[in-house]
């Protein structure tokens, strides 16, 4: 089976703590949703690959994560 390389956006997903009072992850996702005004299952399919933000969405994400542009969804 064929395993796709994690992008940049899913790396810092994954590194974030997932035991606290109230889940990081979580919190992170509505955070996300919020910047880009989507809703958190729209992030979902951002983490899981099966869809990709547009342009502006990814330069809010990007200023927000400080991690460049290019680097998020590649």
């Amino acid at each position: 089976m064929l395993k796709m390389a994690k992008s940049k956006f899913r790396q810092i997903y994954d590194a974030l703590p997932t035991r606290a009072a109230r889940a990081p992850k979580t919190v992170w996702v509505e955070r996300m949703a919020e910047i880009c005004m989507v809703n958190q299952s729209t992030v979902r399919c951002w983490l899981a690959g099966t869809q990709k933000p547009d342009a502006l969405k990814i330069s809010l994400l990007s200023k927000e994560l400080g991690v460049p542009a290019d680097e998020l969804f590649s």
